[in-house]
């Protein structure tokens, strides 16, 4: 996924780019804060291979699309997924979210309902980030007292040097960190922060799989499983080899058990 891609105006006049290749089952996928649409660079050839059609929305502030001042939150990020699905009157929605693009998807939820997704895919993503007295599963190490020097990065909490490395070539190895412009999406970075959608969990009326690594930086193990109960029609699944970003790390294993998934009739029975 490169190149100029396809263009689509949010009703707040902001340009979105996104790619859609193929016929058949559409996937949706949204990436994570400071990544963009390139990242599912292991997930769209084997889609296509498989006779699907592939979506991939670099979010507002991200990738292509443009980072205007306004509309820096997850839930007008939420806005910007239906509005796009709209536009492109997708229905049966292979729904698939990484790190913030799962709390995008949970703003959507939350807005406007599940209408025309089929199967929901939530990688590696805590639905409250700050930790106080009465949440324990959000980013290790991160509470109220250190959330605004987080945010602003001055003091180290994201700490993928410990993660396994990702492998060699893939767009997330190649592009640093630091070229990301953080300062034009603040608003965003904080709202993302603050927001907490653990009330969306259990009105969650789609087969949902949740994902999460045995060595992501991020998140407890426990507090991902946890989420996974929450959601009705649910399946949980550690990669063992993994850190944030499993697709990539585990990427052919990944995308067999998504095909998996996908197959499976939307009934299908909860699974932890």
């Amino acid at each position: 996924m490169s190149g100029q891609g396809l263009s689509f105006v949010t009703s707040d006049d902001v340009e979105l780019i996104y790619d859609d290749e193929g016929v058949g089952r559409t996937f949706l996928f949204l990436h994570g804060y400071g990544c963009r649409r390139g990242h599912w660079e292991y997930q769209r050839q084997a889609l296509l291979d498989a006779d699907h059609r592939v979506i991939a929305l670099d979010l507002r502030g991200h990738g292509d699309s443009q980072k205007p001042p306004h509309g820096q939150t997850i839930a007008r990020m939420g806005q910007d997924v239906r509005e796009l699905i709209s536009a492109l009157d997708l229905d049966q929605v292979t729904l698939v979210g990484h790190s913030m693009g799962v709390s995008v998807s949970l703003a959507m939820f939350m807005i406007s309902g599940s209408d025309r997704i089929e199967r929901f895919v939530y990688i590696d993503q805590s639905p409250k980030i700050i930790n106080d007295e009465h949440w324990h599963w959000g980013v290790k190490g991160v509470n109220w007292s250190n959330a605004d020097d987080c945010v602003n990065f001055r003091i180290k909490w994201s700490n993928e040097d410990q993660e396994p490395p990702l492998p060699p070539g893939s767009a997330m190895a190649e592009e640093p960190w630091a070229t990301f412009d953080h300062a034009a999406v603040s608003k965003l970075f904080l709202n993302h922060f603050v927001s907490d959608w653990r009330d969306v969990l259990p009105r969650i009326p789609v087969p949902t799989w949740v994902v999460t690594s045995r060595f992501t930086n991020y998140y407890h193990s426990d507090g991902m499983e946890w989420v996974a109960k929450q959601i009705p029609i649910s399946r949980f699944t550690i990669f063992e080899q993994s850190g944030h970003q499993p697709h990539v790390s585990e990427a052919v294993e990944f995308n067999r058990q998504l095909l998996e998934f996908c197959a499976l009739p939307t009934s299908v029975t909860t699974e932890h």
